[in-house]
């Protein structure tokens, strides 16, 4: 078959369509466009006439140039420019440790860490949570801990402990809260946990006191009552224990949890207020 008409949806679809029937390769055959087609039902024509044997040119593909080597010294300086660069990633490197580093070193003073601070190896479990606590607050804090009739006590002692004792020691009660659970989780015997930290209990104990007597004399010179803010239990009863042997003013507590108050009033001086005294004693 020396020549063929081929169609196709395009030119080079007819172009295929005629060297598949011709089994020949588009580098032996003549093309001669007909038609280029288009639109939506016309079709591309073209005519395929074989080349004479001796004009058909052999296809060689060009051969690649073979790269120039590179030159001793520009290896030798790429080489240099390489350990440069290994040189300047490891010194970056070592830069961002050491200004990391410093940026410990400095949060550590901040919060006031001693440089020969040691962390302590914790003695029970109160110890393993409270210092895995601080150390996440990045707060160098030492516990001593003791067992004292069935209350494991809890000192706590160094740098910014006004921040663990909190406002009239809410922070502190809530970390022994915290502690009480920890501690108990699971257990079938209830360790009662008591956590202080230069020595605010025994000060606080000493204000209540000195607040309760304050209290007694302003309610017996009065006549009326006096409410307190809310307090906690441990609070609550330092404040009934001091007055309890009052001859003239009594105390009992009102309100639940955590919105409970001590209340200091006259003895016999309100409707029911005997029998409310005596329920609030069972209660203690």
């Amino acid at each position: 078959m020396d020549f063929i008409e081929s169609k196709g949806k395009t030119v080079d679809e007819a172009v295929f369509n005629g060297l598949v029937k011709m089994d020949l390769s588009i580098d032996e055959v003549d093309i001669e466009i007909l038609d280029e087609g288009g639109g939506l039902f016309k079709s591309a024509r073209v005519r395929l006439t074989r080349k004479p044997a001796d004009a058909v040119v052999p296809f060689e593909p060009e051969k690649p140039r073979e790269e120039e080597r590179p030159r001793r010294d520009e290896k030798r300086a790429g080489e240099r420019r390489e350990s440069d660069r290994c040189e300047k990633r490891s010194s970056g490197r070592h830069e961002r440790e050491r200004r990391s580093s410093g940026r410990r070193e400095e949060k550590r003073r901040e919060v006031g860490i001693p440089e020969d601070f040691v962390a302590q190896e914790p003695a029970n479990d109160a110890e393993k949570f409270l210092l895995g606590l601080f150390e996440r607050m990045n707060m160098a804090v030492t516990i001593k801990s003791e067992m004292q009739d069935g209350i494991l006590k809890l000192n706590l002692s160094g740098r910014g402990m006004g921040v663990l004792i909190g406002r009239r020691g809410e922070t502190l009660d809530a970390l022994q809260y915290l502690t009480s659970l920890v501690v108990n989780n699971g257990k079938s015997e209830y360790t009662k946990i008591m956590l202080d930290t230069e020595n605010y209990r025994k000060k606080r104990e000493d204000t209540l006191r000195r607040l309760a007597k304050r209290l007694a004399e302003k309610v017996q010179n009065s006549g009326k009552r006096v409410v307190l803010e809310p307090m906690n239990p441990y609070e609550r009863r330092i404040l009934h224990s001091t007055l309890q042997n009052y001859e003239n003013v009594y105390t009992y507590s009102e309100g639940e949890d955590p919105f409970r108050s001590v209340v200091v009033a006259l003895k016999g001086d309100e409707p029911g207020a005997e029998e409310a005294h005596a329920a609030q004693q069972a209660k203690k």
